[in-house]
């Protein structure tokens, strides 16, 4: 090896290792606007803890924002809650950018919500108490000429078609009374209700206002000397007006909204109280409640990596650079918490904060601040909190001195900047 090449290696061993920007190598992309996070501990980093930087961009400007999980038996992640649409995670030497997601539980059947799945649009963990008020039946509209006038429907929840022949003396034809469920708010029926549409369906049963009172409609009958003629009764689906009451995780205000919620629903929720995931209903029962929690999943969605990033190789110090679009279009502000962690905790017997060791803005981790995108800035430790100091309360747990410093947050600042 020449004099030449020994020195362009000893120049390449000793710049630090950096993320390359987004693009790739053949053509990198400068992105427009980028914001730098720089957080400091009070101990070397370490590659085995878990170290986050926590990302609101709901644009409510820091009216909520991400905050630590400090004990179980809700642990979530294992670090954080609150409401946080993305997050940097450090560990094992790589950084990764996730959006983060939520997963719902249903704790408490009720009102005749009896499961959830999905992810919903929702980025605020808490508990969903949802009252069913007030129930708006599916209208019942009758085609074709026949026996059946008009229907109302006094108690049936479920959409469908039920289709039925009757000859000139009104009575049903056999075989010609069927039920076809929806598939957007259908079901099948239940034994009663199936019971008297069987009795119909073996024919010559003469119809009558409550020929299908099981199934909660009221027939009225056409007038005639001939009343033959096949017919169907188009039922549509069920709504219920619902109170939803919010209570969110760790810091914030209880929040009370109105909205509808489908009977013997199975789909996804485009809207009602907690669009994006499924609230799986069967009949719906004003008075009921039911409670539902979403916690944010252990994993989020990976979004690949930052813009550009530091090693800290052996360092105090963690350095991101994110492009603004890494986090979605128009996003106007920011809501920013660190919380770094010497473990996940997910055992829902440890409820106990003194059993977790972990740092975040605040003495009790529940700051976060927010950072406008359209001014080019730097925000640092003090600016818009309370200073953030070493050896704050969270720090225990069964760790030595020289672990809790590595996860001690001591030191901090966000830039907001244009490249181009």
């Amino acid at each position: 090896m020449n004099r030449l090449m020994a020195a362009a290696l000893a120049i390449a061993l000793a710049l630090p290792l950096t993320g390359c920007a987004r693009g790739g190598e053949e053509a990198p992309v400068v992105p427009e606007v980028v914001i730098d996070f720089l957080v400091t501990f009070g101990g070397p980093v370490r590659d085995a803890f878990y170290y986050y930087i926590a990302l609101d961009a709901d644009n409510d400007f820091g009216e909520d924002g991400p905050v630590a999980v400090a004990a179980g038996p809700n642990w979530g992640n294992g670090w954080g809650t609150g409401s946080f649409t993305h997050y940097v995670e450090y560990h094992q030497g790589r950084y990764e950018l996730f959006r983060a997601q939520l997963e719902p539980e249903l704790v408490t059947a009720g009102g005749g919500i009896i499961g959830v799945g999905g992810t919903p649009d929702s980025t605020d963990a808490g508990v969903h108490d949802i009252t069913v008020d007030a129930l708006d039946l599916g209208a019942a509209t009758v085609t074709g000429a026949g026996a059946v006038a008009a229907v109302a429907n006094d108690g049936f929840q479920a959409a469908g078609t039920l289709a039925l022949e009757a000859n000139a003396a009104g009575e049903t034809v056999a075989g010609s009374v069927t039920w076809t469920p929806a598939a957007s708010g259908g079901r099948a029926l239940t034994a009663a209700e199936q019971a008297q549409v069987d009795a119909l369906n073996a024919g010559g049963v003469a119809l009558a206002a409550d020929s299908l009172d099981a199934l909660g409609l009221t027939l009225t009958l056409a007038a005639g000397p001939d009343r033959s003629g096949a017919q169907s009764i188009e039922i549509a689906p069920t709504t219920a007006q619902v109170t939803d009451r919010f209570t969110p995780e760790g810091i914030g205000a209880v929040r009370t909204a109105q909205a509808q919620l489908p009977a013997n629903n199975n789909a996804a929720l485009a809207a009602g109280p907690i669009p994006g995931m499924t609230i799986r209903t069967g009949d719906l029962v004003v008075g009921g409640t039911a409670r539902i929690r979403l916690l944010p999943d252990a994993v989020g969605q990976s979004l690949g990596f930052p813009y550009e990033s530091t090693l800290p190789q052996g360092g105090r110090s963690l350095r991101v650079t994110l492009d603004l679009t890494q986090l979605g279009a128009d996003i106007d502000d920011i809501s920013i918490n660190f919380i770094a962690t010497t473990e996940l905790i997910f055992d829902p017997t440890v409820v106990n904060p003194d059993q977790n060791t972990y740092d975040a803005l605040g003495r009790r981790g529940n700051d976060h601040f927010p950072v406008v995108t359209d001014q080019f800035q730097t925000v640092r430790n003090g600016d818009v909190l309370g200073r953030e100091q070493a050896d704050d309360d969270t720090l225990e747990g069964p760790w030595s001195d020289e672990d809790k410093a590595s996860v001690d947050i001591v030191d901090w600042s966000v830039s907001v900047r244009r490249l181009r």
